[in-house]
């Protein structure tokens, strides 16, 4: 094995980045030690230093991988939708596309990661502060104010994180009748509840 690990050209850093996400999140491993991280890649443990100075300097940098194709790509798309559509619709198109590229597989195991590691914590902060202003400012373009606007921001944030985890085994046409359903329940308003006061 490890004749065939030399005889691999060199990963550049975002495929090195590419290769361990996906190691780790396999069984949601955060705690690891290089040698075994190096034994589930196709890769030699000289492969690291030439991309990482130390453990702290990866895990940062797999948080900043995490964010690129999870967050800012979806983000990115996001702008470029047509500036006719309605933010509802928008909104829809944002819950799609978590579901389609998988964006939710990589949750878990980072919260865990920024959980145990705390120089990571400020970074995944980050992450979930530009999800929030995103999804928040939809929810602001439909008319939502104040608590109502923010609650609906956070439960929606925190119900698409689990998106991978909680639909995943749910048959394609079930799946989406969910996700129509669950729309709706973010994006209609409430119906008004009648204050009752007992006599």
């Amino acid at each position: 094995m490890n004749i065939n690990k030399k005889r691999m050209p060199k990963l550049s850093r975002e495929k090195w980045l590419e290769l361990a996400i996906e190691a780790l999140a396999e069984k949601c491993k955060s705690k690891f030690s290089l040698d075994s991280l190096i034994a589930a890649m196709p890769v030699t443990k000289g492969s690291f230093y030439s991309h990482f100075k130390n453990r702290s300097d990866f895990l940062l940098a797999l948080v900043d991988f995490w964010d690129r194709h999870d967050t800012q790509s979806v983000v990115q798309a996001l702008e470029h939708l047509p500036e006719d559509l309605s933010p509802q619709d928008r909104l829809w198109e944002l819950t799609q596309a978590i579901h389609d590229l998988q964006l939710c597989r990589y949750e878990l195991l980072l919260r865990v990661i920024s959980f145990e590691y705390p120089e990571t914590r400020d970074a995944v902060a980050r992450v979930d502060l530009r999800r929030i202003e995103v999804v928040r400012d939809l929810f602001a373009e439909m008319g939502y104010e104040g608590m109502e606007c923010e609650m609906r921001t956070r439960v929606y944030v925190t119900a698409i994180s689990q998106e991978l985890s909680i639909l995943s085994a749910l048959p394609e046409e079930q799946r989406m009748q969910f996700c129509m359903e669950r729309h709706l329940f973010f994006t209609q308003p409430r119906a008004e509840v009648q204050e009752i006061t007992g006599d």
